[in-house]
């Protein structure tokens, strides 16, 4: 097996880039195998990470990292012939688009992490276009593999580069937490909404459904601001909001604090346009949070299982819907959709077999 590459912007103790780098750090320490990660030596709001720069780290015994600092982002000399390059995330361009042009690896894999899906393409679409179009004309994608979490995101891929486009499928690896048992009284509702806030994540739509709600309703927000502006309009729904809805915003939430977002948590609620894997709602689900999220998630039929409710997000009439069913819901019924979305996620992964689509893949 050729030496194996990670290359991606942010790699813990980054974590406010959100689904990517915690899919990136998974991956890392899940898999029995021999990485090297490069990355820069910031978070995405531009914070210096507390690590060694332009210098191997020892993460353990197979893993070692090395942060780029921002005077010495050339990373070709840290590249070898016969390594294997595992590229995370398509739209870098100050970053990965280098080692991908430049460096006479011998294997090169992209994994687009959800940023070839519909709903993510339509964000910044020209901009994103033009930048495939690029690619296109220098025929790029000819010459690398790609990764796919899933089928659906191989036949994003296909529809953007061809079908000859070499993909391999192997799934996410989440984060399993413990269940968290929490009292629940009828006609109130605690609701805990863990993501960057962008319009990707529509936090907007849950403000305006929320206008509707005649429970008692608590949202707690956790994580970074990706959309200043976005983020500005929000605020001014929320302070639209009636007196029985009470909306407190935490800021950023480092991985290991998550159980302790969740903690006092009924659900949890993530009604994005888009998303690839969706490790918040996962792992929310793991620890006994049913949870309210759109169609465009791998998680669906979330009702038959007693796990949460998937709801339109063309207008707010479901999703004051869905919050007023979870209000009102007393605690003995509580607990079994707390119960069943564990049972859920959990019967979702298998871990012997995602591992060996790794191994298939780097072999």
């Amino acid at each position: 097996m050729h030496h194996i590459k990670l290359i991606y912007d942010y790699f813990t103790p980054a974590f406010r880039a959100g689904g990517p780098t915690q899919s990136l750090a998974n991956m890392v320490y899940s898999l029995h195998l021999p990485l090297s990660i490069i990355a820069t030596d910031q978070d995405l709001d531009g914070t210096k990470l507390q690590a060694a720069t332009d210098q191997w780290v020892a993460l353990s015994k197979q893993h070692k990292a090395w942060y780029c600092s921002a005077e010495n982002r050339d990373i070709q000399h840290l590249i070898n012939e016969n390594d294997t390059l595992f590229i995370n995330s398509i739209f870098s361009h100050h970053f990965n688009y280098p080692a991908l042009i430049k460096s006479n690896a011998k294997r090169k894999i992209i994994s687009p992490r959800g940023m070839l899906d519909p709903g993510s393409l339509s964000q910044k679409k020209w901009k994103k276009q033009l930048y495939l179009a690029m690619w296109k004309l220098q025929g790029l994608h000819k010459r690398i593999e790609w990764h796919a979490t899933t089928e659906q995101e191989k036949e994003n891929i296909h529809k953007v580069f061809g079908t000859k486009a070499k993909v391999w499928v192997a799934p996410n690896i989440p984060r399993v937490l413990e269940l968290q048992q929490t009292q629940k009284q009828q006609n109130e509702l605690r609701i805990s909404t863990i993501a960057v806030i962008s319009p990707m994540k529509n936090h907007l739509l849950i403000a305006e459904a929320l206008i509707s709600v005649k429970e008692a309703v608590i949202w707690d927000i956790y994580g970074p601001v990706k959309d200043a502006k976005y983020w500005a309009e929000c605020q001014l729904m929320i302070s639209k909001l009636p007196s029985n809805i009470v909306v407190n915003y935490h800021g950023d939430v480092p991985p290991p604090d998550v159980p302790h977002a969740l903690k006092n948590a009924h659900i949890a609620m993530l009604p994005s346009k888009s998303e690839n894997f969706g490790h918040s709602i996962f792992e929310a689900m793991t620890a006994g949070k049913p949870v309210i999220t759109s169609p465009n998630t791998p998680w669906n039929r979330l009702e038959n299982a007693k796990a949460g409710k998937n709801v339109s997000i063309n207008g707010t009439s479901e999703l004051t819907a869905a919050i007023s069913f979870f209000a009102n819901m007393p605690h003995s019924e509580y607990e079994l959709w707390s119960k069943s979305s564990r049972d859920f996620a959990l019967a979702s992964i298998d871990m012997e077999a995602i591992e060996q689509r790794y191994l298939e893949m780097f072999a």
